[in-house]
């Protein structure tokens, strides 16, 4: 965003000491530091007991939040056992199979026909020996949520510690942190229209957590390593942003979403809208277009001027994600995943449902003609 920019400019050119310094250049970012991270601390709704950490990314907060388990809980109990799901991101699923290969027990749970991962699920792969249960609080292609209250309560029950990415999740949804059962909480904060190369990791109060790199006293010991002041304070401020403009997400943004859905499948009739009836983040709809690759339609809408997705870098492919729920193989491998920002105005969605009708026609005839002949 354009005040994430400005903001990190502005400490780039004037606040660019050490916070850990001595003398006056340190002393200037103590106030960029402490004001980003009541940012964090308010858009989390974390108490001050609580810790958050700030990170180079959303994989480095998951992978800090796996390993410390691993330290802080197996190593002084024999828990081993370490429960995810098959539509989960690379960096929880990846971060689990790291750890089996020293004798701990990766546990992947399967999504229901709904694209749910149910706390019944949870309930039959736990076991005396499970450590942590690490989910995304929503899935970042189809928008679903999963019902993190109810896993959270489980995992209090069974004395297991409960990892929710909440990446998708931040000014896009109403929570209470202390109402999930969480005990740790990471984000990417790209996301949040803050710079690549931010993220954060918060850890319930009077929870341990070993650090991921070390060798630093900095962030009270848990993050090792000068960090950029400048992308803590732009994060800080993307984080005021997202959350005075959670209300007209929530609306408007929602809004403009099913008007998409409503566009296209109006205009092309075979088009598949997944999960309408579950509860899904108010800005992601996944949609499959019968009959084509979504690789294809991807390309050509991409040379039209709509960026949408379908998997890829952290996000397993769509069409996974998506069979992994139940739905048929080539229905699911025609599917592509659409973001909607507080950005995207009604003329946008209009251009983009025009666009996206026009060049999956196209498609669709030449497909016809293809196996005609």
């Amino acid at each position: 965003s354009e005040r994430a920019i400005s903001k990190m400019l502005f400490v780039l050119t004037n606040k660019w000491g050490n916070l850990l310094s001595p003398h006056l250049k340190g002393h200037q970012v103590s106030s960029e530091v402490v004001e980003a991270l009541n940012s964090l601390y308010e858009i989390l709704g974390a108490k001050k007991i609580d810790d958050i950490v700030f990170t180079s990314s959303g994989a480095e907060a998951v992978n800090h939040v796996i390993q410390s388990v691993y330290y802080d809980q197996t190593l002084e109990s024999g828990k081993n056992h370490l429960i995810t799901s098959n539509i989960d991101e690379a960096p929880g699923i990846m971060a689990i199979g790291r750890l089996e290969e020293i004798n701990c027990m990766g546990k992947m749970v399967d999504a229901n026909k709904d694209g749910v991962i149910t706390a019944q699920a949870i309930a039959d792969a736990m076991s005396p020996r499970t450590a942590m249960v690490s989910l995304s609080w929503a899935n970042g292609l189809t928008g679903v949520i999963n019902p993190v209250h109810e896993i959270g309560k489980l995992c209090e029950e069974r004395g297991s510690c409960f990892h929710l990415d909440a990446t998708h999740v931040l000014g896009k949804l109403y929570f209470d942190l202390e109402d999930t059962g969480a005990t740790h909480v990471t984000f990417n904060g790209d996301h949040l229209h803050a710079p690549k190369g931010t993220g954060g990791l918060w850890v319930r109060g009077g929870r341990r957590l070993s650090p991921f790199i070390v060798g630093g006293i900095e962030q009270a010991g848990l993050r090792a390593g000068s960090f950029s002041t400048a992308n803590l304070a732009a994060l800080g401020e993307a984080a005021k942003e997202a959350l005075d403009a959670r209300d007209f997400v929530c609306t408007e943004v929602a809004r403009l979403r099913d008007k998409l859905e409503d566009g296209i499948v109006s205009n092309f009739p075979d088009a598949v809208p997944f999960f309408q009836n579950q509860e899904r983040l108010p800005h992601i709809t996944a949609i499959a277009f019968p009959g084509m690759t979504n690789e294809s339609l991807l390309y050509q809408l991409s040379r039209s001027g709509v960026y949408a997705c379908i998997g890829g870098g952290s996000f397993q492919q769509i069409g996974i994600v998506l069979e992994n729920s139940g739905v048929d193989h080539h229905l699911a491998h025609s599917a592509i995943s659409f973001s909607l920002s507080r950005e995207t105005s009604e003329e946008e969605i209009d251009q983009a449902i025009a666009i996206i009708v026009g060049e999956a026609k196209k498609l669709s005839k030449l497909s016809t003609c293809f196996y005609k002949k």
